[in-house]
């Protein structure tokens, strides 16, 4: 259930060996010389040792350059080069974030540089339910955390909503599988009480007398993680530790997944508790 990755370690991925990774990459060069495929390796290694602005600005220009089948296969040779297979899924997202963010800035702004926040909100939720196949609003306080995360007051810029769109996507892409979208959706038990962050689920989980009991837990939403991290749209569950202190502790997506095409996957749900750290849900305490 959980890779072993803690929140603040980056971009932590299992690694396969390197005669293991020069195979795989001898066996794509063949493929990859047999098709029409132009994007070029030092576009490659360019992305995989960029920063995220780097890469965010890279992918700009391929996913307008580029069509979907070549996204694909730079996604794969991507995690073949970089030993890190998270970055595939931010890279096949990237065509689809950037489009549709496009068209929804123009819907909320049209020829206007600054927008009122409140006015752009109403727009901002349908597009996030949209993407998400959610009937679920959000709520004033999940509204307050993506104002926030944009960096805007009373009036939003472009480069505001780029910011909390880069954010929101993911996580609305995220919900729209369905094993993690009926917890979305479900209000008795509720899963996921909406965004929150890493400080409030800490709050949440203390109790009167100090930490409540170990195998609790509450899963989020990484509000320091934006597209093109690799762990945008990434699910973590902060819960106490038998040792009496909390874990934060990264949801491997790519498993969930490979897990969900399966004829007799189980619920997240059903995953969640069978983990021996796991044992209730625990309940948000939204800060004021």
């Amino acid at each position: 259930m959980v890779e072993g990755k803690f929140e603040n370690h980056g971009e932590a991925c299992n690694l396969t060996s390197d005669s293991q990774r020069t195979e795989e990459r001898d066996t794509d060069f063949k493929i990859m010389s047999r098709g029409d495929y132009s994007i070029s390796d030092s576009t490659i290694f360019k992305y995989c040792l960029g920063g995220l602005t780097d890469r965010a600005v890279l992918l700009k220009e391929l996913a307008t350059s580029y069509s979907e089948e070549e996204l694909f296969r730079f996604a794969d040779e991507v995690s073949l080069y970089s030993g890190c297979s998270h970055h595939r899924h931010q890279i096949l997202i990237a065509k689809r974030l950037i489009e549709e963010g496009t068209k929804v800035w123009y819907l909320i702004a049209g020829n206007n540089h600054l927008i009122h926040w409140q006015s752009a909100s109403l727009e901002i939720e349908d597009q996030f339910m949209k993407i998400s196949c959610s009937t679920r609003s959000l709520t004033e306080q999940d509204f307050e955390l993506l104002k926030r995360i944009s960096g805007c007051r009373d009036y939003m810029s472009q480069e505001n909503f780029e910011k909390m769109w880069c954010w929101l996507f993911p996580v609305a892409f995220t919900l729209s599988r369905e094993w993690i979208n009926k917890m979305w959706n479900s209000t008795s038990p509720k899963w996921l009480e909406g965004f929150i962050t890493k400080e409030e689920a800490e709050v949440s989980l203390q109790g009167p007398r100090g930490l409540q009991d170990p195998g609790t837990f509450i899963l989020r939403f990484p509000t320091s993680r934006s597209w093109p991290h690799p762990d945008a749209g990434g699910l973590i569950v902060t819960y106490v530790g038998s040792d009496y202190t909390l874990h934060h502790r990264l949801l491997s997506l790519d498993y969930f997944y490979s897990c969900a095409e399966q004829m007799d996957a189980k619920p997240l749900q059903e995953m969640l508790l069978a983990e021996p750290e796991l044992s209730r849900l625990g309940r948000i305490m939204r800060s004021q």
